[in-house]
């Protein structure tokens, strides 16, 4: 008979699964012929959409083939992104993204391509065997209060892109981050181009938390990882891993106050008890919404 010392290191020793707990969807699954054209702001009500195409690739496959392409200065909230579709949100330019779920990461789930700042505010993203957030063009990207679970990396600033040091320098801010399940680094900049991240407030597991790269123009080689954390800023920009994630961080209640539900990335270990590790509430009920127009590109 195993003994209890035996069974409790057995326990102890078990990969823990990590599950990103997205909202309840409202509706059926909208499966888009298209990629939509956002301008303004919309707010989908938890409504999901994908592309009606199973994920077959890890090549970047252009926007044409996303399910939301924002033109400069869109904003979009509330909303998930399912599984069936290659690309998931392309940025032109500026733009917002508030609780934005994905729920089975195809290539990347964000793609920053125009000039402009991008901020990206609550929601998460699950799957991602490369990476989260793509930044290609000038400017800033902000992730706060975002959750990431089962993925390659948080953020990569291109590393080998057409025109690639023209299209720099590119700052990222990340705050209050949790990440579970990295294989990567949770950041990666260029710093030969300018590139810096500021990084605080966050917890979870990565292979490191900020990493300098040698950023190349296309046809110039592979951009390399470099090891050294030259423009990695902020409390936790050159530290070697996060901290953990605790559970007493936050509540595990509803805000019934505001209606905004609760979030949480459930850990399991089977056959020990769950733990719940809950993330910040995010609410949007300050949002102003001035336009709200969703089309369809013509051929």
């Amino acid at each position: 008979m195993i003994s209890q010392v035996a069974l409790f290191s057995l326990f102890a020793n078990m990969a823990v699964a990590h599950i990103l707990d997205i909202p309840t969807r409202v509706g059926d699954v909208i499966a888009l012929p298209e990629a939509s054209i956002i301008t303004g702001s919309v707010d989908f009500g938890y409504k999901e959409f994908d592309r009606g195409h199973k994920c077959d690739t890890d090549d970047d496959t252009g926007s044409e083939n996303a399910v939301f392409v924002l033109q400069d200065g869109a904003s979009i909230s509330n909303v998930i992104i399912g599984t069936d579709a290659l690309e998931g949100v392309h940025c032109l330019g500026s733009c917002t993204l508030t609780n934005v779920w994905f729920r089975d990461v195809c290539e990347d789930a964000i793609s920053v391509l125009g000039t402009g700042d991008a901020l990206i505010v609550g929601g998460g993203a699950t799957n991602a065997i490369d990476k989260v957030v793509q930044h290609n063009g000038p400017g800033t990207v902000t992730i706060r209060d975002y959750t990431i679970v089962n993925a390659g990396k948080l953020y990569r600033s291109c590393g080998d892109c057409t025109n690639n040091s023209k299209k720099s320098p590119r700052k990222v801010i990340v705050e209050n981050v949790r990440a579970f399940g990295l294989t990567s680094d949770l950041i990666g900049i260029n710093p030969n181009f300018g590139d810096s991240a500021t990084i605080s407030g966050s917890c979870g597991e990565t292979k490191d938390v900020c990493a300098d790269y040698q950023g190349v123009d296309k046809g110039n080689g592979k951009s390399q990882r470099l090891n050294t954390k030259q423009n990695c800023n902020g409390p936790q920009g050159k530290l070697e891993k996060l901290p953990e994630c605790g559970a007493a961080e936050a509540p595990t209640t509803t805000d019934t106050a505001s209606s905004t539900p609760v979030y949480n990335v459930t850990t399991s270990s089977t056959p020990v008890a769950n733990v719940t590790v809950p993330f910040p509430t995010l609410s949007v009920s300050t949002l102003i919404t001035k336009t709200s127009t969703i089309a369809t590109p013509t051929q």
